[in-house]
């Protein structure tokens, strides 16, 4: 038989564990909730309150960062903050830079950033949107075109994994349905 003592040590273990796991979920969620701010912000023209929440992000990331390398089996429950953090990254580097930057720029592992780039691209469409209403068409075309050419770059990776294959088509909804704001509003411009 094992010592009662043993079984007391395991239970005292899992249980610091649950707690690191939900203290590291909540850090995820704040992270999650603070990448939605700021896109939001950039949306709307905001740069300065995209600026605090982004350094603030980045803070937070470093941190959760360190966290996770003593915790790696933690790193699926939390993983998606990566890629909602590299989503807003994107989005303000190529509004405020006119680029896209790396994941080695955002500090985040590859596969996180591929899906924050393809979530990117409906950002971009939503902006894209907004400068429509206020009639900057150029800004629509720029937008289709980065749309399109991270769609062609998705579909020449060849995921074998089905939710990234998911999400590529999610590219190709979105670039059309932004085509078809473009048509529409090319077509009923006023003169």
């Amino acid at each position: 038989m094992i010592d009662e003592k043993y079984f007391d040590e395991l239970k005292e273990k899992l249980t610091e564990l649950e707690e690191k796991r939900d203290e590291l979920l909540g850090e995820s969620i704040r992270i999650t909730r603070l990448s939605k701010e700021t896109i939001y912000s950039i949306i709307r023209g905001d740069f300065g309150r995209a600026k605090e929440k982004i350094e603030t992000m980045d803070n937070l990331v470093k941190q959760l960062k360190e966290k996770i390398r003593q915790y790696p089996w933690f790193y699926n429950t939390i993983s998606i903050c990566f890629q909602e953090y590299a989503e807003a990254k994107i989005l303000y580097y190529f509004i405020k830079e006119n680029r896209i930057p790396t994941h080695e720029e955002i500090g985040i592992d590859e596969v996180s950033y591929i899906n924050g780039l393809i979530d990117f691209a409906g950002e971009l469409s939503r902006k894209a949107t907004e400068e429509m209403i206020k009639n900057n068409i150029e800004f629509a075309m720029k937008a289709k075109e980065i749309i399109e050419y991270i769609y062609l770059k998705m579909l020449y990776m060849e995921f074998k994994n089905y939710d990234l294959r998911r999400k590529v088509d999610y590219i190709a909804g979105v670039l059309n349905s932004l085509k078809e704001k473009i048509f529409y509003k090319t077509l009923f411009k006023q003169k």
